[in-house]
């Protein structure tokens, strides 16, 4: 995803309405995983999804896109939001410096297909360098109307061992002022290791993934496979 926002798409669609197509590219990806994973947490009941997107990004560093996902919020999260269907929409700033320090400023919103109450926005900031990556996202409003005040931090770093071979380490901490909002916690952390590497045209990962939780069975610690293509 996403992954991966801080201009609001109304202002960021004013803005790219000038840019003429020959300064624009499209790009599309497509996914297909042994459970979809945000922040740790399944989305599709530790069953399979199929997921990709479509990015539209300007020389100038402006973008927009979208990204959907099946989930299922069955029995093990103990409530059913009515949906099988996420989308999410974003638009957002990104460049890099001279001196190789990258950084991306954007808007998402999650769509949550026929359940608006659940749909929320968030802001992200994110910077890279190097191998390194870090940043931090942010909701008035998480996961839903009437939720929490959400931050989340993160970083990641990727070491190369080898042609076409790299190991992914990552940590991210969901911190709200909800009262008890995940279980018995108001907030948590999320870790993973991944290997990845590329073949045949397309990007495989494997990872082991896990969180602090221990009230969701949900968020327990899990091998996750995934395959991959962009265009």
């Amino acid at each position: 995803m996403f992954s991966k926002r801080f201009i609001h798409l109304a202002a960021a669609s004013a803005l790219l309405a000038g840019a003429t197509a020959a300064q624009a590219e499209i790009s599309a990806n497509v996914t297909v995983t042994s459970d979809y994973l945000f922040r740790g947490i399944s989305q599709t009941d530790e069953k399979p999804a199929i997921q990709g997107g479509f990015d539209y990004a300007w020389d100038s560093g402006f973008y927009v896109g979208t990204w959907a996902s099946n989930v299922n919020y069955g029995p093990a999260t103990e409530f059913d939001l009515g949906t099988s269907t996420e989308f999410d929409y974003y638009g957002g700033f990104a460049g890099e410096t001279d001196g190789g320090f990258g950084y991306d400023i954007a808007f998402i919103y999650f769509d949550y297909q026929g359940e608006s109450s659940f749909d929320y926005q968030e802001i992200a900031l994110g910077f890279s360098y190097g191998d390194l990556s870090f940043g931090v996202n942010y909701s008035n409003e998480y996961l839903g109307e009437g939720g929490p005040t959400m931050w989340y931090p993160y970083a990641g770093y990727s070491f190369g061992l080898g042609e076409n071979l790299s190991l992914d380490v990552y940590a991210g901490y969901t911190t709200t002022d909800g009262d008890d909002f995940f279980g018995e916690d108001d907030s948590y952390a999320d870790y993973h290791v991944a290997l990845g590497t590329s073949m045949l045209g397309v990007d495989l990962s494997l990872g082991y993934y896990d969180t602090t939780l221990d009230d969701y069975p949900e968020a327990d610690g899990r091998a996750v496979f995934s395959v991959s293509k962009s265009f």
